[in-house]
């Protein structure tokens, strides 16, 4: 019976006459355009004022717009000719490494777009957590922050005293380690140099045995892994660069360790030993 309905169906009905053609199938309204999907950017757009609510300069907006194509593509390199590092700041081998590490490109990104604090140190600080930009009124990229916390923040494995382990003052032999609890340390040490230096770079003792290399650091939390030192400042290139980082791990109670590998110096609180530190 299903058969004989499809071929009826198919067939003309009139006896003699002309043939009556089946009534059309009405498809529905035909889409005349693609239904939108919607701008491809559907993000929040990046920050066009202050948190004070003042417009930012054309100069600034427009180097966020490269930085955040540049963390869009991962490719830094159009951000070269805008960096001109501030005092201290992290050479640009270090900045293009952020900017491309896929683990920072997001938080960069959300940064771009908070509206950025005006600050004394700089003009502008575009910031998420401890991901951030120093931007000038002019436009040039003066830092790239990447877990950098702020005074008082630092979540690092606690001491005893609840202060992260390499906080306060440590020793090793001819070498001392000053840190406080918000990251910034101080790296003193004897280089062994007789003066005049013969090693480039590297300070000599002028007046008999005396700390006299010193290096800035700036002591943060990657998670997930040990703390990172990064050298801020430094009168010994050849072994301190600026923009090195330094593993910080704590092997035992008040022993702290700096570097990795054959680099590595060791530390202790008052009143602990270890071979490391020596006298």
């Amino acid at each position: 019976m299903l058969v004989g309905l499809v071929l009826v169906a198919g067939c003309s009905t009139g006896a003699g006459g002309a043939p009556v053609s089946p009534a059309p199938v009405n498809p529905g309204p035909v889409n005349s355009a693609p239904a939108s999907a919607g701008p491809v950017n559907a993000g929040p757009a990046i920050a066009s004022v202050d948190t004070t609510g003042a417009p930012l300069p054309a100069a600034v907006t427009d180097t966020a717009r490269v930085l955040d194509a540049a963390l869009s593509s991962g490719d830094p390199t159009p951000v070269r000719d805008r960096y001109s590092p501030a005092p201290g700041a992290a050479s640009w081998t270090v900045v293009a490494d952020r900017l491309s590490d896929p683990a920072n490109q997001a938080k960069l990104a959300s940064a771009l777009r908070n509206p950025p604090e005006p600050r004394p140190e700089i003009a502008y600080l575009f910031s998420d957590g401890d991901h951030g930009f120093g931007l000038t009124a002019d436009g040039r990229l003066a830092f790239v922050g990447v877990g950098q916390r702020a005074p008082g923040a630092a979540t690092g494995t606690p001491a005893p005293s609840g202060q992260p382990y390499w906080a306060g003052r440590s020793y090793g032999h001819g070498r001392s380690l000053d840190a406080d609890p918000s990251g910034t340390g101080l790296l003193t040490f004897r280089t062994y140099e007789t003066c005049p230096s013969q090693r480039p770079g590297v300070p000599c003792e002028p007046d008999g045995p005396q700390q006299v290399g010193r290096v800035e650091l700036r002591i943060y939390d990657v998670g997930g892994g040990p703390w990172v030192a990064e050298v801020v400042t430094s009168n010994d290139e050849p072994e301190f660069p600026v923009g090195d980082l330094l593993p910080v791990e704590e092997p035992a109670p008040g022993v702290v360790l700096l570097g990795s590998g054959d680099r590595t110096l060791v530390f202790c609180k008052d009143g602990v030993t270890h071979d490391g530190c020596g006298a």
